[in-house]
């Protein structure tokens, strides 16, 4: 199994909110993302999760909002829901974002970091 490579930094972004398109099933962290270290500039971003299935926070409460400070990845996942003709077979990629108060742990498909418009 191929070991997941993000091609964006993530670290010291702050969790602004958390949103969840049920449509498209599809989980959105708005964050505070750092472009510019040096200068202390940060930017809105949307940290994108495509056909998440599971989503779970464990985590203290906090007198701030929560950031990133690393990632685990905890690999790929395969299991199925239902039998028989009716049985759908799932395979997805595990994730847990380490933060200051804990961890969020995500099952999805792919993911992108873009521009908040």
């Amino acid at each position: 199994m191929k070991k997941l490579t993000i091609d964006f930094f993530i670290h010291d972004s702050e969790i602004l909110n958390v949103s969840e398109d049920t449509l498209n099933d599809t989980l959105e962290f708005t964050v505070d993302y750092p472009i510019d270290f040096d200068n202390n500039i940060f930017e809105h971003r949307i940290l994108r999760f495509y056909n998440f299935l599971n989503y779970t926070i464990k985590e203290i409460p906090l007198a701030s909002r929560p950031q990133i400070l690393d990632f685990n990845d905890l690999g790929e996942i395969n299991y199925s829901i239902g039998e028989g003709r009716n049985k759908i077979n799932i395979k997805r990629r595990k994730l847990e974002l380490l933060t200051n108060a804990g961890k969020r742990t995500l099952e999805y498909e792919n993911l992108e970091l873009i521009s908040k418009e």
